[in-house]
């Protein structure tokens, strides 16, 4: 029997230097688990197909691996990688978004006395944490403080989330939810209707509909560290 491609293992090793799990990626992409794992437990081709790097690369690219990793799975020689995949990772410390290790990430998300959840702050920050991997050179990300205990034990109360807003929601994600009043809710999105927004929490369980004229956005929620 075949075995496994060494690009299969590669992108297995790069998934875990990147601190994601399968079903991370397979949720970004959209995919069934089964679909994703095919690509790293099973597949036995030299290389990787083109378009399925392509659409990893943005996800990985967000943990800090060059998009050139990705794309060089696909058989590609350095030559034919793209400028701006090679050069990506470089220029994206020098971005407005900011390096990692910088304390230069706004927390967007107050507490608010008597409040179940919190407000957000209408994109004034009211103090900066060091900035993760997994927002390196993303201008628009910003952290969360987790409050309440609807959501454990997932979050935790205090904990703090990051966000990029540029990550697609998907079926099953964990979400900030910007209410129109300010209100804030850390969920995880179910799906959307023309009439609302379902969303789940697990403490006490029960699902969640929001009308959605009562929803200004709805931000993905990239990770959760004690970094600040």
């Amino acid at each position: 029997m075949t075995e496994i491609s060494p690009a299969a293992r590669r992108l297995k090793q790069l998934r875990e230097e990147a601190g994601l799990a399968m079903r991370e990626v397979a949720e970004a992409l959209d995919w069934p688990l089964t679909r994703y794992q095919h690509y790293e437990d099973r597949y036995r081709r030299a290389h990787l197909p083109l378009d399925f790097m392509r659409a990893l690369a943005p996800i990985f690219e967000s943990r800090g691996v060059p998009a050139a990793e990705l794309l060089a799975l696909a058989g590609l020689a350095d030559s034919e990688i793209p400028r701006s995949a090679r050069q990506r990772r470089m220029a994206s410390s020098a971005v407005a978004g900011g390096a990692v290790g910088s304390r230069d990430l706004p927390v967007l998300g107050a507490v608010k006395g008597g409040a179940e959840g919190f407000y957000f702050n209408e994109g004034e920050a009211k103090e900066y944490l060091v900035r993760p991997p997994t927002l390196d050179g993303v201008a628009n990300g910003f952290a969360l403080y987790v409050e309440g205990e609807s959501m454990e034990p997932r979050y935790f109360a205090g904990e703090i989330l990051y966000v990029n807003p540029n990550r697609p929601i998907t079926r099953n994600c964990f979400v900030a939810v910007e209410l129109a009043d300010g209100q804030g809710m850390i969920k995880q999105f179910l799906k959307r209707s023309d009439e609302h927004v379902m969303l789940h929490q697990f403490n006490p369980p029960k699902d969640i509909r929001v009308p959605v004229e009562n929803v200004k956005r709805i931000y993905r929620i990239t990770g959760a560290s004690e970094l600040g």
